[in-house]
Parts: structure tokens; C-alpha cells; sequence
């Protein structure tokens, strides 16, 4: 099988649970439950685009012969494309309550003081997702897209790999990977590895999360990595930061249309008249640092007695996979504290914290989020928490005041919420003292910035996101890219140019023909390149075109001199012909008005990075980051362009990652466009010749012809057929070129 046949391919979505949950109703019937989520909500539009499945446990482990849960199941396949893996009670049991909740999840959130690990829970885990692979495998057709979601089937696209190597296999953790110290703690934790790496691209939350993930590949299976990508078994893995948002319109339309939740929240204003709500919003889970939280309150109670009959907490916790042992002491810790804070601080007419422990609607979830004057949201270890972006999405009218742990994923993202450490609690109740305090001004200017980011980075552009990538990644690995070029036969080429008759060189500039300098004003060429460059460009057989991202300026002022040169600048937004010596535009109507709104979300990113600046060029401006923490500009680059393509989504501007740099320029000013413009030089020409060190010359790669001397500077992954080490080998290439089309001028003389 080829996956790779039908480029666009169907989305394989797999997942442990299913959106709908399988139960029974009485002795004989069955009914189902339909789950909800952030992630139902961001698959099912991509599902229906694509004609996609969706691939997950039922959630029930009875009888597979029995024929009404069979008909409900079959059901679920031919309505919604719902296809259910069947496992069996004791291997649902060790690979769910045991070894992905009592071994990975504790660990994970770095509790392994928690940890409870059986070799039988890992054999169940196995099973499990070798049967996943197997219902995988039954629907898989060429060319679809297979996206693995979290820490329940870290095996599973390891497992797909070896049954379908040229599979399209994406892979999301959505709970926290923990410091390499804590995870090396973990039985088999050299499979799981083996296993996640079986995908073309791995995404976490954020960028400690990978980091984490690269040091663990690093110190157990000995795999150094890039920023951003790993090589395993002679293919690339990427790597990548994609923080996972919400679908804000689910609870602003409850609140701007829905009778019984607008009604909801006038009773809720009504009851709560008077006094300022905190709000708690948890699975009742060990990691959500429930029972820290209530001490805090208390704390905060017994050392203001101002707030005391002020103040009203309200805690939702919802139970959670009470059949483990931990988690009953859970429930009985937070009922006795809910209790005694109560029984402490309550008057007759004031009970300072409302406790809730149940699953509650999305109705009266909108209602309470939209009360709140606070959130009260710190976990004591948290991938991310959407409950911090839902409770912004419903502050409509922005007065309210996010507290974030800082030990949750979302706090990277959030910088405007006030982070605290959940364990300190003296700290925590100032800073809800200070919180509850703070200006209305204040609080709506926080607010602002925080429903503006919520809103632009919802699910939807998560889900497009993680595919776009996932594609790009499978491309690579596919073939699209050479995942390996090999070093150029440097006596071949020579040949092969000095028996051409006719002859087209495109070179790049930095990188290229010469080394990067930490600034780019810093990196001028040598007087012997453009001794060089004259050479070449003088020997009538040989068309030389220096294609560079440079200006006009930096190209004119170093080889406006050298007779016979094309010079094709900001990616060949503007050209000058030798012929004519005249620069001119390929889109003369353009204008640069963009810039206005562009320039401000660069110099935000500059300030945020100590060594960035930006370059202001015609076409294009550009941010660069060579000067910077290597590791935080990476990170940065990466948040930059994904809030830049939203913002660029409905415009003829892209923004593009080069060596270093974050581009944003019009999509037509591509290398890849030089060649056309360029068909009339050399015509004929028997040897063409390309090189570039970064993904603005791939573009020109994948337009040449097959037999094409394509040259690739340095070790990054590229379409180019060859490689060279750095801009000095490139340059010996280039004087073995000269001395051999002057040999053959004097033999034709």
C-alpha cells in the first residue's frame, strides 16, 4: 500500500475514546452518550472535509458477540464514521486504571512518588494498542492522514510504521512530557520512545515539553536532534510547540443566544449580589491541586477579615476514575476540607465556599464562567488547561481576573493572567488579594489582550495547523525531500559543465557564497567573489544568476560592476537583466501598505527576543534572530509564524522560515519564479546548476528539471539531489568551473 497516492487522503483520526460512549440501558438494551470536548469539537469540520473516520474505544468492554451493542456500534459506522476498537475487560483494565493512569499519567505530571507499575498493566497496554493498529489498519486507504492523539497509544505509530512504512502518521500529547530526570524513571520507557518516533511529526504544548522530549531521546536512546526535527532509521521526525485552543463561539453563543444560560447567569448574578465569586473549575484529579487551593482559601480568609461574607468560592469538581484507590482518598480530602472551611467561617446568612461535584452542563458552565469575578485556575501540573481560555472566551465584558498556575501549560501563552505557584500558598492568597484589588481599567486592559489571543488561536487553527505541518513533514519523508543528499561528485560536475555547450547557474547569496554573519550588513563578500563571479559571467556559454532574498541596494552596491551577471533580488521580487543593466518589478503595481500592520507584531517579537532586529527590505521585512538565545528564538520563531499566518491567512503574504530569520514578504516573490523569467538565457542550456542553503531555495529545487545539478549548503533536510559543507566548498566548486571553461576557450581558439 502507498499512502502517499492521494496527496490530499482522508483524516484517520485515532483516539482512546470515541465521542460517543457506549452503556448499557437495563438488562438488554444499550444507549449512547455523546462525549464533549475541545478535541470533538476540532476534529469533526476537518472529518467532514476530508471524508475522514474517527477510531476509538467505546468505552465498554462486554460481550463483542452481543447483537444489540453490535447494531449500536454498526450504527455509529455508517452515520457518524465512528469505528470502535473492541477491547477486553482485564486488558482494558491494565492498560487504562493501570499502566496509562497509574503508571504514565502520575509520572508524567511528574508525581513518581505515585507511580504504580505491574508488568502485567504493560502487557495490557501493548495489547491495547496493537488492537488499535489492527482497526487502523482494516480502514487505512492510500493516502490518508493517520492522527494519533495522546498518552494512551504512544505505541501505536511505531506499530503502523512497521506495517505500513510510508504511512502519513502525525502524533499529539496533550498531557505535559515530563524533565528527562523524572521520565527516566519510567519502566519501558526506551518503547514508548521507539514507539512516538514512528511518526512524521510529534507536537507538544509547548516548548519545555519538547525540550524535555529532545533530552530524553538524547541521554536513553542516544538520538541528538534539532530545533525542530530528530533523525531515526534514516528519516526525519519534526518536532514541534502547537498549544491546543477552544472553540470560543460554543460559549459566547450560549451567552449571546441561549435562553436557559442567559437566564442562568441573571439567577447566579442574582444569588451572588453583593459579593465577588471565585471560581475552581476541575476533574477531581490529584494534578489539578484541588485541596491546595482550598487551604489557600482558608488562608486567605483567616488573614483578611475583610473579605470574610465578601467573597464566595465556587468549586466544580467533576469525579474521575474513582475506582483508583488515589483518587477515592482524593474525594474523601476535599470533602472533609470543603467541610471544615465551611463549618470554620460560615454565618447564617453566608457559606463561603458552594461545592459542586458533579459533571455540569455547558449551559450553566457559560453561566459561572460568565459570573465569575475570578478564575482560580492552578493545577499543580497541567499539559495546558483549557478551563484558563474558556473562562476568558466568556468574559464579555472583560472585568474579570485569570489566576494561572504557572506549572500549566497554558501560563507560556498567557502571560497577561497572574502566575503563581499552586504550593505556595501565603503567595497565592496575596496575589488573590492583590487580584480582587486591582483597577477595573486594569483588569479590562489584562483581559483585552487575552480574549483577543483566545479568540485568534482557537481550535480550528490548531487542528489546520498540526495537518498543514503534518503533510509538510510526510512530504519530506516521503521523497518530496531527499532526506539525505549526497555529497556532490565534484569531478563529475566538472565535467558535466566542461562538455556543456550551453550552461545556467543560479546561486544564492548568504549561506551560499558566503558565511552568515550574526548581523546581515556584517556578511559583504570578498573582492575575489566578485572576481570570480565576473569569470564566469564573462564566458558567453555560461548564464550566471546570483539569486539572493538581499536588496537591490546590497546586490548593485557588491555586483552591479560585474558584466554579464543577472541579479534577481528579494527572492525575485525585482530583477536586473545583464542586457539592459535596468531593475525591473515583477509586479509594478505592487505596494508595501501591509507594512503598517505587519511592523508592529515584528517589533513585539523583537522586544520579547534581547539580539533580534528587523530589516526592512522593498518587498518584505524581516526579523532576525541569529544574535539571540539559540533555543528561545527557535521557540519564539515558531509562535511568530503561527500567529502571523492567521494574520496573513486572506492576504497574497506568507511568512517564511529561513536560517535564522522569519520572513514576511507577497508569495509571489519565490526563487522558483526566477527560472521562468530567466527561460530565455541559455535556452538550451545542457547543464543547469542550483544552490541554496535554506527553504526559500527549495522553492527554485522543485522547479528544475530532474537531470539538474541541484546543491544544498550545509545538513538541513532539502529537495536538492546534492550536498556541499559550507559557502568555501561551494566557492573551489565554482573556480574549478571558471579554469575549465577557460581551458575550453583555449582549445576552441
Amino acid at each position: 500500500m502507498s499512502a502517499n497516492e492521494n496527496t490530499d487522503g482522508r483524516l484517520v483520526v485515532v483516539s482512546n475514546r470515541l465521542p460517543f460512549t457506549l452503556k448499557r440501558a437495563g438488562d438488554s438494551g444499550w444507549r449512547t452518550d455523546r462525549s464533549t470536548g475541545g478535541l470533538a469539537t476540532a476534529m469533526g469540520p476537518i472529518l467532514r472535509r476530508t471524508g475522514g473516520i474517527w477510531i476509538g474505544w467505546s468505552g465498554d468492554s462486554s460481550d463483542p458477540q452481543d447483537e444489540r451493542r453490535q447494531k449500536t456500534l454498526k450504527r455509529w459506522a455508517e452515520r457518524e464514521r465512528y469505528f470502535a476498537v473492541d477491547i477486553p475487560a482485564e486488558t482494558a483494565a491494565g492498560f487504562y486504571e493501570g499502566y496509562s493512569n497509574q503508571t504514565l499519567w502520575p509520572l508524567f505530571h511528574q508525581f513518581p512518588s505515585l507511580l504504580n507499575f505491574k508488568p502485567e498493566h504493560w502487557q495490557a497496554y501493548r495489547e491495547a494498542n496493537l488492537r488499535f493498529r489492527d482497526v487502523v489498519l482494516e480502514h487505512l486507504r492510500p493516502g490518508d492522514i493517520v492522527w494519533v492523539h495522546d498518552y494512551q497509544l504512544m505505541l501505536l505509530p511505531e506499530l503502523l510504521r512497521e506495517a505500513v512504512p510510508d504511512a502519513r502518521i502525525g502524533f499529539f500529547l496533550h498531557i505535559p512530557f515530563p524533565s528527562s530526570p523524572i521520565f527516566r524513571l519510567l519502566p519501558r520507557r526506551e518503547e514508548l520512545l521507539q514507539g512516538l518516533l514512528g511518526a512524521d511529526y510529534l507536537a507538544f504544548h509547548t516548548y519545555s515539553y519538547l525540550q524535555h522530549f529532545r533530552a530524553s531521546t538524547l541521554r536513553i536512546l542516544g538520538l541528538d536532534s534539532r530545533m525542530d526535527r530528530l533523525e531515526v532509521g534514516g528519516r526525519s521526525v519534526r518536532l514541534d510547540a502547537l498549544p491546543i485552543g477552544i472553540a470560543p463561539r460554543e460559549f459566547t453563543e450560549l451567552l449571546a443566544r441561549d435562553a436557559e444560560t442567559i437566564k442562568r447567569r441573571d439567577e447566579l448574578r442574582a444569588r451572588f449580589d453583593g459579593r465577588r465569586v471565585l471560581l475552581g473549575v476541575d476533574r477531581l484529579d490529584y494534578t489539578k491541586g484541588i485541596p491546595e487551593r482550598l487551604r489557600t482559601f482558608r488562608r486567605l480568609l483567616r488573614q483578611t477579615p475583610d473579605l470574610r461574607g465578601h467573597v464566595v468560592l465556587i468549586q466544580v469538581a467533576v469525579p474521575s476514575r474513582e475506582v483508583i484507590p488515589m483518587y477515592k482518598e482524593l474525594r474523601q480530602e476535599v470533602d472533609e476540607l470543603v467541610g471544615k472551611i465551611n463549618g470554620e467561617f460560615s454565618t447564617p446568612d453566608w457559606t463561603p465556599i458552594t461545592y459542586i461535584r458533579r459533571g455540569i452542563p455547558p449551559t450553566e458552565l457559560a453561566a459561572l464562567y460568565a459570573l465569575a469575578d475570578l478564575a482560580w485556575v492552578t493545577p499543580l501540573r497541567d499539559g495546558l488547561n483549557l478551563v484558563a481560555k474558556e473562562y476568558v472566551a466568556c468574559q464579555q465584558d472583560g472585568a474579570g481576573v485569570l489566576v494561572l498556575s504557572e506549572f500549566a501549560g497554558a501560563a507560556s501563552e498567557m502571560g497577561e493572567a497572574f502566575l503563581v505557584n499552586p504550593y505556595d500558598e501565603e503567595r497565592t492568597a496575596e496575589t488573590i488579594e492583590r487580584a480582587l484589588e486591582l483597577p477595573a481599567d486594569t483588569r479590562r486592559e489584562r483581559m483585552s489582550a487575552l480574549h483577543k489571543r483566545v479568540l485568534r488561536n482557537n481550535v480550528f487553527a490548531w487542528g489546520d495547523r498540526f495537518l498543514a505541518n503534518l503533510r509538510e513533514a510526510a512530504n519530506e519523508r516521503a521523497g518530496n525531500f531527499s532526506e539525505k543528499p549526497q555529497a556532490l561528485p565534484v569531478e563529475s560536475a566538472v565535467a558535466a559543465f566542461q562538455q556543456a555547450a550551453q550552461r545556467r547557474l543560479l546561486l544564492d547569496y548568504d549561506g551560499t557564497l558566503v558565511p552568515y554573519a550574526n548581523r546581515p550588513q556584517d556578511a559583504v563578500p570578498p573582492a575575489e567573489l566578485a572576481e570570480l563571479l565576473a569569470t564566469l559571467a564573462a564566458d558567453p556559454a555560461t548564464a550566471i544568476a546570483v539569486v539572493s532574498g538581499r536588496s537591490r541596494h546590497d546586490l548593485e552596491s557588491w555586483f552591479g560592476e560585474v558584466k554579464g551577471l543577472w541579479l534577481a533580488a528579494e527572492h525575485g521580487a525585482i530583477m536586473r537583466s545583464p542586457e539592459t543593466m535596468r531593475w525591473e518589478l515583477y509586479r509594478p503595481d505592487y505596494t508595501s501598505d501591509w507594512k503598517e500592520q505587519v511592523s508592529p507584531v515584528l517589533e513585539h517579537f523583537m522586544d520579547r527576543t534581547p539580539g533580534s532586529l528587523i530589516e526592512e527590505k522593498e518587498f518584505s521585512l524581516v526579523w532576525h534572530y541569529r544574535m539571540a538565545d539559540p533555543e528561545f528564538g527557535e521557540w519564539l520563531a515558531n509562535e511568530l509564524v503561527s500567529n502571523l499566518e492567521q494574520m496573513l491567512a486572506d492576504t497574497e503574504l506568507r511568512a517564511y522560515r529561513g536560517q535564522k530569520t522569519v520572513e514576511v514578504k507577497p508569495g509571489w516573490a519565490n526563487k522558483g519564479e526566477v527560472l521562468a523569467r530567466l527561460s530565455h538565457s541559455a535556452p538550451h542550456a545542457e547543464f543547469c546548476l542550483a544552490a541554496g542553503d535554506d527553504r526559500t531555495d527549495e522553492d527554485l529545487f522543485a522547479r528544475l528539471r530532474e537531470d539538474a545539478w541541484t546543491i544544498h549548503i550545509g545538513d538541513r533536510h532539502t529537495r536538492a539531489q546534492y550536498c556541499l559543507a559550507n559557502s568555501h566548498e561551494l566557492r573551489r566548486l565554482l573556480t574549478r568551473f571558471a579554469a575549465a571553461g577557460r581551458t575550453e576557450s583555449r582549445t576552441a581558439g
